[in-house]
């Protein structure tokens, strides 16, 4: 116990001396005989381990009463509460601080919002992330600054962080910057709860640059739909395109046409001149294929000499079209001192006159190529049902 008459070696709960000069222990403490006026010490403990006390004293002797055992009781109850209410606000003060030393230190950006999305804080590192300082996106939502295309998908996760529905939450939007160009980011959120009701309150989010993995995305999604060589679309995105003209001619009844093609005299070039003249001659034939199409048309490369179109075309313009590329095919081709030429071969199947699926479209072009290679180089013909 701690006063001003010094640590008194008192143990117990409550300590009650109703006049230290009657008392043997404390008559001759050297606190109590530097003070003649002090008569009465109590005391109550304020923790288990005894060691913090409320200490009251009197220059008036005062009796031991059950009346006054009950009300320094009391008072300790309330000293008690305060010390508690005391430690917790340091305790929160402590941790506000290691939040902010955190979240201001932080490569990431650390948002604390409401229900409503508007943000409370933002941590310094926002203005690397988006070039705003901190205090012009506080009271703001971050609806303002997303891409009108990621903004469905944002407003649903919104609504069910406001509704209590999501404690933890990630979402990939892009957000505008300050110099207006568009940031992806990624934004981890995670609900809060006030600790006396234990209803939601807001969120916290840590927001991070994405930029370059997205770009790494599309680069690997180019990668697996385009064709090494020609950088034309691949068998798989033909055919995800191919599926895509079916079911838009389902729906709306627009025809196009579908062209098997490959070229008559690719063995012999690479056999006389080796597979980088091959490799030179499937290159410069995409790019000269690309030429002759429009943007909606859609080349690939489905391996080897095969080539595939998809010509959004009636069946007497994919004639012409048709005839446009055997042309630019015949055109001679030069690589390192030779000049050599090839010829082009090609079946076409028209939806959805010849079918109105891409297998049996599929199915069809091929009859048709098979019947033109066997009339000849250079030579297209359209599906026939006796053809199969």
């Amino acid at each position: 116990m701690t006063s001003a008459v010094g640590r008194l070696d008192i143990g117990g709960p409550i300590v009650w001396i109703e006049d230290v000069l009657k008392d043997a222990a404390l008559a001759g403490h050297p606190g109590v005989a530097g003070m003649p006026a002090l008569r009465f010490v109590a005391a109550v403990s304020l923790g288990p381990d005894g060691r913090d006390r409320l200490v009251l004293f009197d220059t008036r002797p005062r009796a031991r009463s059950v009346e006054g055992l009950r009300r320094l009781d009391d008072l300790g109850a309330i000293a008690r509460q305060q010390v508690s209410l005391s430690t917790a606000a340091r305790d929160a003060t402590d941790r506000e601080a290691e939040f902010r030393l955190l979240a201001e230190t932080s490569t990431d950006t650390i948002v604390r919002g409401d229900l409503d999305g508007n943000r409370i804080y933002v941590s310094p590192s926002v203005k690397t992330l988006l070039g705003y300082a901190p205090e012009e996106l506080v009271g703001r939502r971050a609806v303002e600054l997303t891409h009108p295309d990621d903004l469905p998908a944002f407003r649903c996760l919104m609504t069910d962080v406001r509704a209590g529905r999501l404690d933890v939450g990630v979402t990939e939007q892009r957000q505008r910057h300050r110099d207006g160009s568009w940031v992806w980011l990624e934004a981890s959120l995670r609900l809060t709860f006030d600790r006396p009701t234990g209803a939601p309150n807001g969120y916290v989010a840590s927001v991070r640059d994405i930029g370059r993995r997205k770009a790494l995305e599309a680069q690997l999604a180019q990668l697996a739909m385009s064709d090494e060589l020609t950088g034309l679309p691949n068998r798989n995105l033909f055919g995800k395109r191919l599926l895509e003209a079916v079911e838009n001619t389902r729906r709306t009844g627009r025809c196009f046409a579908l062209l098997y093609m490959d070229i008559d005299g690719f063995k012999q070039v690479n056999d006389n001149l080796g597979h980088a003249a091959g490799d030179a001659l499937l290159r410069e034939i995409a790019t000269r294929f690309r030429a002759v199409l429009r943007s909606d048309d859609t080349v690939a490369r489905l391996g080897g000499d095969e080539f595939a179109f998809i010509l959004t075309v009636n069946r007497t313009m994919a004639a012409d079209l048709t005839q446009r590329l055997i042309a630019v095919a015949e055109e001679p081709f030069r690589y390192g001192d030779a000049d050599f030429m090839i010829g082009l071969s090609a079946g076409i199947a028209c939806a959805p006159d010849d079918g109105l699926t891409p297998d049996s479209l599929l199915v069809r072009a091929d009859r048709a190529l098979y019947t033109a290679k066997a009339a000849g180089k250079g030579v297209y013909r359209y599906f026939d049902p006796s053809m199969l």
